[in-house]
């Protein structure tokens, strides 16, 4: 499937584990995000940022979510910008549904960043292997559902700026 350097301690799920049953030291990750989500490790900084930023956990983030940051990032470094929080914030916002966290449009006021996005992948869930936590060197918080959404204002000054990202459509 994916080949990975020994020391990071990959450890595949035993029959009816689930992905919250991680081991001590280690963190949950989805296949779905390395196929589908163009996930890679190392992890950008962006990507980090964007998690830290939200409050959110890595292993939270559903499997339609994180191919959005990521399709973000590859349109803004095509067009030779440098993306941050700040502007991925003025196109999306999160929501948050039966433990995971996804990314949805914003719709009012912003040109679209992906037209045509995936709409759903089943059976992601299932998929999932454990892997050390020093491997995405952040501190990532895991979100419990009690928590809620997290709220983050949209910056204004990045919503009126003229990207060159928005002159594509």
């Amino acid at each position: 499937m994916f080949a990975f350097p020994s020391d990071w301690g990959i450890q595949f799920p035993t029959a009816g584990s689930t992905a919250l049953d991680a081991p001590p030291g280690y963190m949950t990750l989805y296949a779905t995000f390395f196929k589908e989500g163009n996930f890679r490790l190392a992890m950008s900084k962006f990507l980090g940022d964007v998690l830290m930023r939200y409050g959110i956990h890595i292993s939270q983030v559903n499997a339609l979510g994180l191919p959005r940051i990521t399709h973000f990032e590859f349109i803004c470094r095509a067009q030779k910008i440098e993306p941050t929080f700040e502007m991925f914030n003025v196109f999306y916002y999160v929501t948050y549904t039966g433990g995971f966290c996804s990314f949805n449009s914003i719709t009012t006021g912003v040109l679209h960043c992906s037209w045509d996005p995936p709409k759903s992948l089943h059976d992601w869930k299932q998929k999932f292997f454990y892997i050390r936590r020093g491997v995405i060197p952040i501190d990532m918080h895991y979100r419990p559902e009690s928590e809620g959404v997290p709220r983050v204002t949209v910056s204004v000054s990045f919503i009126d700026e003229e990207w060159p990202l928005l002159q594509l459509g």
